[in-house]
Order: structure tokens, then sequence, then C-alpha cells
């Protein structure tokens, strides 16, 4: 693959402006670069999640994840990039469902802690409904790939769900 990032330091974000992938520049107070910098965000956390997780399953899925976000990042900097596809929310799909079938059913709201492996997925899952809401707010005023927001739904679902089958403690109902 060929270098991407020859040069980190350009300057030419000095004065507030940033350059999408087709060149043009926007403020970066703008809501598109808002909702690049959640799905960034959201990306280290995952990463963090992957610091402490000894599941070599779970691992592999949130890897995948990760170079998926970046994709995303791809579809929300250049008008018309399709990289976040139907076959890529199926399989986040087929992850989602395989590990739901495992769980019980819940009735009531449970807590965001548990082991530190579940705590960072509910982090990380708190993070993906905000760069969720960024995307929405981001579609008010920018086209892009639609898939993008499916995608984001279904991995704010999945963060939950292996949150749940993370966690090695009793879940802690909310009352």
């Amino acid at each position: 693959m060929a270098n991407r990032l020859t040069k980190i330091v350009t300057k030419t974000g000095d004065t507030g402006t940033t350059a999408l992938a087709d060149g043009k520049r926007i403020s970066k107070a703008d809501s598109i670069i808002f909702a690049i910098g959640a799905i960034d965000e959201l990306n280290s956390a995952i990463g963090m999640v992957r610091v402490v997780c000894k599941n070599s399953e779970l691992t592999e899925q949130l890897t995948e994840i990760q170079h998926q976000l970046f994709n995303l990042g791809g579809d929300l900097c250049l008008q018309g990039s399709l990289l976040i596809n139907d076959k890529v929310i199926n399989q986040l799909e087929s992850n989602l469902e395989q590990h739901n079938q495992q769980l019980k059913p819940l009735f009531d709201f449970i807590l965001p802690t548990g082991s530190e492996l579940t705590a960072r997925l509910h982090m990380a899952r708190s993070i993906c409904r905000r760069a969720e809401c960024m995307l929405v707010r981001a579609r008010e005023k920018h086209e892009f790939n639609p898939l993008t927001l499916t995608f984001i739904n279904r991995l704010s679902d999945y963060l939950f769900i292996m949150a749940r089958c993370s966690n090695e403690h009793k879940e802690e109902i909310w009352c």
C-alpha cells in the first residue's frame, strides 16, 4: 500500500479550516467534521477495548470494525463514496445475532458496569450513540452514503450485546 500520509504537519488548518478528500476546504466547526471526529473517537475507544480483550474472536471482529470505521470516515470525506455496503452491515448483523442468542432476555435496563472489558465496551457503545447523532446532524447539510447510518446504528447494538456477553459479573439492574 502506498503511503497516504506523507506529511502530517501542513499548517493549512491553522486558520480553522480543513480539507475533505476532494480538496474542498471547510470549517473545522462544520457538522461533517464533528461527525468525522466522533467516528475517530469511537475507533479509538474500540482500540481501548482491544487492549484488554483476551477473546480472539471478539478481537478479530473489533479489528474488522475499526477498519470499517476508517471506511465510514472515507464515506463522509468524499461525496459519492460507498465503502460501507450491505455486505459489511450483514456481517455485523450476523455477528450480533450469533452473540445475542446466548444471552438471557432483558426486562429492565442494566447499569453500564461489570468487568473492565465490559465497562470499556459500554463506553464505546455510548460514544457510538453520540457519533450516530453527529451523523444525523451532518446529514441535514451534507450528502453521504446512507448506509453509514445503518452501520453505526447496528454497531451500537453490537457493542451493547458484546458488553453483556463479556461481563464476568452479575448484571446490575437499574431500579
